[in-house]
């Protein structure tokens, strides 16, 4: 059940966080990905956008969009980062289907895939690729504020930064990814296709050997959101709550602060679209608990490794193991997965982070109150 409590629930978790940095990569951003460390008081360093569930293109036009209506390109920069996987090409991608079956999203590597977006519609900081970026901001602030990372697409652009500069991970202060889903093999296999969908993890399966790489270098710590992101989903309650707090549809329709508010609404009853269309908030669930701990009600630590066997039908799958029982001739990382969150929480700070105004955040460091909405 959604609930708005901004009184206790949202003001007291809103003063939890210290000032902390982080650097996004990302292969389709979501706003509140960004909102939420800002909301936290949190310094976005930067972020890159790569190939993955979108074109590299598409991927840095959606950043600008939501930079754009933010008001946030003066003081966040836009690199591009990875703009295709370590060794996974289409012709490798479209084998491994032929051989183990189909799935059901594939990102940029669909055979019907078309850009929306072209590098004319937008800008973007030309002087860095996105893996430098981050090196540079991990270097930058390693003996202040280490930066923390978080990776919400193909691990790509990390491992290329973790290649040209090894050090990132321990000057790092730690690593966040979307992604990592497990034993989900039944739901996949006996649901209709949007379950399958949410439980196939592209983000890893894009590019296996990048994840593999990240995910077992020596960080200082590893939070992997996994299936716990799964979990929360738009529902006909928090679609009421956002019209009812903008004061109508036609507001959210008309007002172009509220586009991507509008986009999220667009999902539910109020359009043609169909349950296939209505996702998990993936992304914006691990933003939430990387930068408000406190919401983690349940966490578990495994040794991790990518299957990186091409031959094999959990190629870029994640494999967990209890430290007792981790392979011994292969190589695992160690970390944390997130098993449950304050869902009431969660939606809370949703709805209370877009009814900001972060038109002014660069100018004045943090958001101010949205007129209309105190």
């Amino acid at each position: 059940m959604v609930q708005i409590k901004f009184s206790v629930a949202v003001a007291s978790i809103l003063g939890l966080t210290t000032a902390k940095k982080v650097f996004i990569d990302n292969d389709g951003l979501a706003p509140l990905q960004v909102l939420f460390p800002l909301a936290a008081g949190w310094e976005v360093l930067g972020i890159s956008t790569s190939f993955g569930s979108s074109s590299v293109v598409d991927a840095a036009g959606t950043a600008f969009d939501i930079l754009q209506t933010y008001n946030l390109s003066s003081c966040i920069p836009h690199y591009v980062g990875a703009q295709q996987p370590l060794l996974r090409t289409q012709d490798t991608f479209d084998a491994w289907q032929s051989l183990f079956g189909e799935l059901v999203w594939q990102g940029a590597f669909a055979s019907f895939y078309e850009d929306t977006y072209t590098w004319d519609n937008f800008t973007y900081n030309e002087t860095l690729p996105g893996a430098i970026a981050m090196v540079e901001a991990v270097k930058a602030n390693k003996d202040t504020d280490p930066v923390y990372i978080y990776a919400a697409g193909m691990m790509t652009t990390v491992a290329q930064a973790i290649s040209i500069y090894p050090n990132l991970v321990k000057e790092a202060a730690g690593l966040y990814i979307m992604g990592g889903y497990f034993d989900q093999q039944y739901a996949a296999a006996t649901g209709p296709s949007i379950v399958n969908d949410i439980n196939t993890d592209i983000n890893l399966m894009q590019d296996p050997e990048a994840a593999q790489i990240v995910l077992t270098a020596n960080w200082s710590q590893i939070y992997i959101g996994a299936n716990v992101t799964n979990y929360l989903v738009p529902s006909q309650a928090l679609y009421d709550i956002l019209i009812n707090k903008a004061g109508g549809l036609s507001v959210l329709e008309d007002t172009p602060y509220f586009e991507f508010v509008s986009n999220l609404v667009a999902t539910g009853n109020y359009s043609e679209n169909t349950s296939e269309q209505t996702l998990p908030f993936w992304d914006e669930v691990v933003s939430a608990f990387m930068v408000w701990p406190d919401l983690i009600e349940s966490t578990t630590n495994f040794s991790v490794a990518v299957d990186t066997s091409f031959y094999s039908p959990f190629y870029g799958s994640l494999r967990i193991w209890g430290a007792d029982y981790a392979p011994k001739g292969a190589i695992t990382g160690n970390a944390t997965i997130v098993n449950k969150i304050n869902d009431d929480k969660f939606y809370d700070l949703l709805v209370s982070t877009y009814f900001q105004d972060w038109r002014q955040y660069c100018e004045v460091g943090g958001p101010v109150a949205l007129a209309g909405y105190e």
